[in-house]
């Protein structure tokens, strides 16, 4: 565990009864969520009862549950190819997308943007699935870790990274179909593209020393693997993404625009 540091951020210099506000976690996260990037807000609920039918990834991440979810993607995927073999590794990858495509960026600003920090445990997380089978919205308990509201910017990206998405990568590669590097160097390109939407809202040393640890570095804080290093590397004066994500093997299902694939 980090050493904890009081964080730089925007309320830093504001008197400590400012940071005790009386408003709800929940209520200043969504109104954050609201006046910075309110299209969040479709697939991110706040502070709500979770619906029925929901799932936390203890639940989700079952055989019988990610199985079935997972095959019903690939049958809508796949629906007008009835002949052509379903391929589980490039549909897992694509349904992983949809997972860390919706769930990463409101939690990088919560964590960025909000003094107090957000608890992201799994079990504070409950995911609601499209008919088709793909993770849609997220339903978020909101409840503060305490632990992290002085942690530094990067050490709570780093605390977010092991306490949240580590055991999601898990639950999705242990079934065998996916290997974890994939789901990480696709993980990788969400990371560095909602950095680019937060630059003008951080200060440019915070953007610099965020992306230096998470795809520079082989060590997370702790001294462990850094899973997200070189999934962005230089290349063509450009930083682009390692390696392809496989989804051009679905049928009807379109390259990603930056694909590392030479164009055929």
């Amino acid at each position: 565990m980090p050493t904890i540091t009081r964080q730089d951020h925007r309320f830093s210099e504001q008197p400590l009864i400012f940071m005790q506000s009386d408003r709800s976690l929940a209520s200043a996260l969504e109104d954050l969520v609201r006046e910075q990037r309110s299209y969040l807000l479709e697939s991110v609920k706040l502070g709500q009862p979770a619906p029925p039918g929901t799932l936390t990834l203890a639940e989700w991440s079952t055989p019988s549950h990610y199985h079935r979810l997972t095959q019903r993607y690939s049958d809508y995927l796949y629906r007008d190819h009835p002949g052509v073999q379903q391929e589980a590794k490039p549909l897992q990858s694509l349904w992983a997308q949809w997972y860390f495509g919706l769930l990463l960026p409101p939690l990088m600003l919560a964590l960025l943007q909000e003094p107090r920090a957000l608890d992201c445990s799994p079990q504070h997380i409950h995911v609601q699935f499209h008919e088709n089978g793909h993770p849609c919205a997220f339903w978020l308990d909101v409840h503060e870790d305490e632990d992290a509201r002085y942690l530094s910017p990067l050490q709570r990206i780093d605390r977010l990274i092991q306490q949240c998405l580590m055991p999601a990568v898990d639950g999705m590669a242990q079934h065998g179909d996916i290997n974890a590097k994939l789901i990480w160097n696709n993980m990788g390109f969400s990371f560095y593209w909602f950095l680019g939407e937060l630059k003008n809202l951080l200060p440019e040393n915070t953007i610099l020393q965020l992306e230096q640890a998470l795809f520079f570095s082989k060590s997370l804080l702790d001294g462990s693997d850094n899973p997200l290093y070189r999934t962005m590397i230089p290349r063509n004066g450009e930083m682009e993404r390692r390696s392809c994500c496989q989804r051009y093997r679905i049928p009807d299902v379109e390259r990603c625009s930056n694909c590392t694939l030479k164009a055929v």
